[in-house]
């Protein structure tokens, strides 16, 4: 695969930048762990609270219907319409 210097560069920094993704999950798994074989009564939710996290899923992936944005003359015109039927 030929590619340039800074594409090559950039390949390996990904790499990096994934393992240290990898090292971090680890520290988390580690720091998981111990609260699980030192608590007295070891909660799930404080280890993971799987639906606070679909939920935080689901909202960046949620499509939303935008509303049609009221142009800025459009809106002037009716601002004038208003104060012109007042009397």
């Amino acid at each position: 695969m030929n590619c340039y210097a800074w594409e090559l560069e950039a390949i390996l920094e990904g790499l990096e930048l994934k393992a240290l993704d990898e090292r971090e999950q680890l520290a988390v798994f580690g720091f998981n762990l111990r609260y699980i074989l030192n608590a007295k009564k070891p909660k799930l939710n404080k280890v993971i609270n799987k639906k606070q996290q679909e939920n935080k899923i689901k909202e960046l992936f949620r499509r939303t219907v935008r509303k049609e944005k009221v142009s800025k003359t459009q809106s002037v015109i009716d601002a004038l319409n208003h104060f012109k039927n007042r009397g």
